[in-house]
């Protein structure tokens, strides 16, 4: 693989964490964007694992700050050709009583993200004749309960994904998503409080449920991300393949 620039954002743990840690292994320069400083502890496991990488810091949904972040990558590491949109959090409530901030910000993180990051970045992928876009979905965008703005922020952004594909396959950009089921993150912790178990208690309640018998990692989601990075993927595009474990879409 030709050593590229990518970005990954919410890097800075979890899914993320590991995506930017895979694509640096294959000798691809990453940009760890993510709101928290967390971002520089990743940004230096991977220099001091003697990759490339470069910290920033940004809330996705600001189009200064987007704007921003992507000129001090280009400036600093060269113009982005992956970009893995990876964003993302959950506040999750009954429909009837979820308030209006937690719709907007749960959407403005996941879709408006995501669409800020590829305006921001597809103009030079498109100059340049090649890119890859992948986003990272969830198996929540088939259906799930009580998280109406979750389910539809994922839904949005697979169907982003397909209609983006369209838009830029000329140009030799792919744009793929992946949707991942079960994985242990920071947010996984969250959803066990939620549920009223511990996060043991929680993991082996959903393990339960995956046919593959194990709940996932960020490196399995991270394999599926270099799968559709790769200079050769280029017949793939417009598609999503949900890493959960068991049979979904």
């Amino acid at each position: 693989m030709n050593p590229r620039v990518a970005l990954v954002t919410g890097a800075g743990s979890g899914i993320g964490a590991g995506t930017a840690k895979a694509l640096a292994a294959q000798g691809h320069r990453v940009a760890v964007v993510d709101r928290s400083d967390r971002a520089h502890a990743v940004a230096d496991e991977i220099t001091e694992s003697g990759g490339t990488a470069l910290a920033v810091l940004a809330d996705i949904s600001d189009p200064d700050a987007v704007t921003q972040a992507v000129a001090e990558v280009t400036a600093r590491l060269g113009a982005v050709e992956i970009l893995v949109n990876n964003a993302g959090f959950a506040r999750d409530n009954m429909v009837l009583d979820m308030p209006l901030a937690d719709w907007d910000a749960v959407m403005a993180t996941h879709l408006r993200g995501a669409f800020l990051l590829l305006k921001a970045t597809a103009p030079a992928m498109r100059d340049a004749g090649w890119g890859r876009v992948v986003n990272i979905s969830s198996i929540s965008a088939l259906v799930d309960d009580d998280r109406a703005n979750y389910v539809a922020a994922k839904a949005g952004l697979e169907g982003f994904t397909r209609a983006t594909a369209l838009d830029l396959a000329p140009f030799g950009i792919t744009v793929n998503a992946i949707g991942p089921g079960v994985v242990v993150t920071e947010m996984t912790k969250v959803s066990a409080a939620r549920a009223g178990r511990t996060l043991d208690e929680h993991i082996e309640a959903q393990r339960r449920s995956i046919p593959r018998g194990r709940v996932g990692t960020p490196h399995d989601i991270a394999r599926a991300v270099l799968f559709f990075a790769a200079e050769d993927a280029d017949y793939v595009t417009g598609q999503v393949i949900y890493v959960s474990g068991g049979p979904h879409g």
